[in-house]
């Protein structure tokens, strides 16, 4: 089924598009009929392309299409083809509900569903037709609409509407992202100059836990912005990286990565002006001193690939950030000694350590995360690999309008459930 969601989003056409119907349902009829009365300066070649039966509450759904005017975009049309998806149910009585599916020249589409939703007195109002609706371009990874609609079942409404759930997205998105989190606990390591309890044991949970955290927070915020392309994709490819990093991924031991692009990225980067951005110098004690607490200029010179330069044009396109989250917590005391917390430092002794397959790994691995009550037999794989199984989206919305995404509402919410999963005084 995932091959033929992925043949429409290649090549958009009408077989494609009945082929999907019809393995989704085996009631589909492909019986296609024109309606012309309902082209206009928005749109031609309006469709009733077919329809089908749910079989476990025995509605009838339409298939609709049409070709927009005017390219397609994540934003454009929403409410003139919603109109004309109401239009059309209003004069097609049969029908419960159906999928309206808009194409431009491109071959980008809008994938949407409407329905009826009955009233006391006999009355109607349609679903919402933002809340139920996928942009669909060759130009993005369409991974949230290419295994919902693969998993989804067209027997009833009920499970149709599952295929449009943004909470049942979230929900997959929170437990594989809580698995992660607890797997990478007893994994790194970041300077203890902090001690948050008396019990070293105790000392060392919390201390990883609040930093994971603030990892995760960190991360998601930058691949936001990487979808965004304001971020350069090169920097999270692991055939570029092995370009631009030393001994990158080289084992299971390996933890350039955090160090040369992830802290580079969040403090010399998001933390520094553009015109402003370089490299620590490297010297002696007396000049290094100079630059003593100073956290947002370039380090780890020594665990890149490429020369300084090349390093530094790696993030010159990248925007300066003006706030607090990418701000380096390795702050001086009363005294004016540094007290490492995020350990961005040239100190050996001081610097946080991430090993690279907790980014990167691929394959996917059982793990017991019974200690943490998430259960023994957990699939676990990279960071990057379980964000780039879904869709994120920086538009607007509100409960009742919003695409299916992930969005930084939402994921404010996964946040609040994370920090809740782990409570230092238990």
């Amino acid at each position: 089924m995932k091959e033929l969601v992925e043949n429409l989003i290649e090549s958009f056409n009408q077989e494609n598009l009945v082929t999907l119907f019809r393995n989704k349902t085996r009631s589909f009829n492909y019986a296609p009929e024109k309606l012309s009365a309902f082209n206009d300066d928005l749109f031609s070649d309006c469709t009733l392309l077919g329809s089908f039966k749910t079989t476990d509450d025995k509605l009838e759904m339409l298939v609709f299409t049409a070709k927009t005017n005017k390219d397609l975009s994540e934003r454009s049309g929403k409410k003139s083809q919603y109109e004309l998806g109401k239009k059309i149910l209003k004069e097609q009585l049969r029908y419960s509900g159906g999928f309206f599916i808009f194409y431009d020249d491109k071959g980008d589409f809008r994938f949407s569903l409407i329905y009826d939703i009955p009233l006391p007195g006999g009355k109607v109002r349609f679903s919402n037709f933002k809340r139920y609706t996928y942009f669909v371009s060759r130009d993005q990874t369409n991974k949230t609409f290419i295994r919902q609609v693969s998993e989804a079942e067209f027997t009833s409404l009920t499970k149709i509407v599952e295929a449009f759930s943004v909470d049942k997205v979230r929900a997959e998105f929170y437990h594989e992202i809580a698995c992660w989190y607890f797997w990478a606990m007893d994994k790194v390591k970041f300077p203890d100059d902090y001690k948050y309890s008396a019990d070293p044991a105790k000392d060392a949970e919390i201390r990883n836990s609040t930093n994971l955290i603030r990892l995760l927070t960190r991360i998601i915020f930058i691949w936001f912005i990487k979808e965004k392309k304001l971020i350069p994709a090169s920097l999270f490819d692991v055939k570029e990286l092995k370009r631009i990093v030393k001994d990158f991924y080289a084992g299971k031991e390996a933890s350039n990565y955090y160090n040369t692009v992830l802290q580079n990225l969040f403090f010399g980067t998001l933390n520094q002006k553009m015109n402003e951005r370089a490299f620590a110098r490297e010297g002696d004690f007396l000049q290094n001193q100079k630059e003593y607490g100073v956290k947002n200029l370039y380090r780890y010179a020594d665990k890149f690939a490429i020369s300084p330069q090349e390093a530094v044009a790696l993030f010159k396109d990248i925007p300066f950030l003006n706030g607090g989250l990418f701000d380096c917590l390795d702050k001086e005391d009363e005294s004016g000694k540094v007290i490492y917390i995020d350990g961005f430092s040239r100190n050996p002794r001081k610097q946080a350590i991430i090993c690279d397959y907790l980014f990167f790994q691929a394959d996917e691995e059982k793990v017991n995360l019974s200690v943490y009550e998430m259960g023994k037999d957990k699939t676990v794989r990279g960071l990057f690999e379980i964000l780039k199984s879904y869709s994120f989206t920086i538009d607007e919305s509100t409960p009742v309008d919003q695409e299916v995404a992930l969005d930084p509402e939402m994921l404010g919410k996964v946040f609040e459930e994370l920090l809740a999963s782990y409570n230092p005084e238990t």
